[in-house]
C-alpha cells in the first residue's frame, strides 16, 4: 500500500507485543503519556524489505509492559479490507525477563503469534530484517537465519511502508519505562536493491541521527 499512513493505527497494533505485566513495579519516575510511544522512522514509500542492526547499550528499565526495538511492516486494520496484518522482529525488555529476541506476526485471518527467541545480550549487535520472499509472503530473519514462520500479508495493491522504531508501553501505569536503543545501517529493499532509508517520516521523539544510523531514547 503506497504511502499508507502507519504512525497511528499500525503502531497501536504492532505494539501488541506484551507479556503479563509484573505485579511489582518501581516507584513512578516522571509522568508518561498513556498508551504506546515510539521513537523511530517509517519509509514514505513502499518497500519489499526493511533491515537494521539493533542493540541495547544498557539494559532498559521496565516496570510494566515492555520497551522494544524492531523493524517490520503492517499494523492494525492496515491490510486489505481493514484486516489486521503485521510482521516485526527485534529485541524487547520485559519485567523480570530482561532483554529478549523475538518475532511477532499476524497473518491475514489468523491470531497473533509471538515467538520468544531467547535472551538478547546488552551491547551485542543483532542484524534483523523483514523481507517479502514471495507474493504477499513475508519472513523475518535474525543474523541471517529465518525466525518464526511465514506471514501472509496481502496489501490489495502497492507495497508496505518499512518501519524501524523503538516502542514503549507502560501497561497503564504512571511510571515510565526507560530505554536506549541503537539502530545502525537501516535500509529498505526497493526495486530489488537495498538502500538507505532516506527521507523517512519521523515517529515520536527521543531520536538522534548519528553517522551510521540513529539512537532512540525514552
Amino acid at each position: 500500500m503506497n504511502r499508507r499512513g502507519v504512525a497511528a493505527a499500525a503502531f497501536a497494533a504492532v505494539a501488541s507485543l506484551v507479556l503479563p505485566p509484573s505485579p511489582a513495579s518501581p516507584a513512578p519516575v516522571g509522568s508518561c503519556t498513556p498508551g504506546y510511544t515510539y521513537a523511530g522512522y517509517a519509509g514514505r514509500d513502499g518497500a519489499s524489505g526493511i533491515s537494521a542492526t539493533i542493540s541495547a547499550p544498557e539494559l532498559p528499565s521496565v516496570g510494566t509492559g515492555h520497551a522494544a526495538a524492531w523493524v517490520g511492516v503492517g499494523g492494525i486494520h492496515a491490510g486489505r479490507g481493514n484486516a489486521n496484518e503485521w510482521l516485526q522482529t527485534g529485541i524487547a525488555a520485559f519485567p523480570r525477563l530482561g532483554l529478549r529476541l523475538y518475532v511477532e506476526e499476524v497473518s491475514r485471518g489468523a491470531a497473533r503469534r509471538f515467538t520468544d527467541l531467547g535472551p538478547a545480550l546488552v551491547g551485542r549487535r543483532y542484524r534483523v530484517r523483514v523481507v517479502e520472499t514471495g507474493r504477499d509472503v513475508w519472513r523475518a530473519f535474525v543474523n541471517g537465519a529465518p525466525v518464526g514462520g511465514p506471514a501472509f500479508l496481502p496489501t490489495g495493491g502497492g507495497s508496505w511502508r518499512p518501519v524501524a522504531t523503538a516502542e514503549s508501553w507502560a501497561a497503564g501505569r504512571a511510571s515510565c519505562n526507560r530505554y536506549a536503543y541503537r539502530f545502525e545501517a537501516v535500509s529498505a529493499l526497493q526495486m530489488g536493491r537495498w538502500q538507505a532509508l532516506a527521507g523517512a517520516e519521523r515517529l515520536g521523539t527521543g531520536i538522534a541521527w548519528e553517522r551510521s544510523g540513529f539512537s532512540a531514547v525514552g
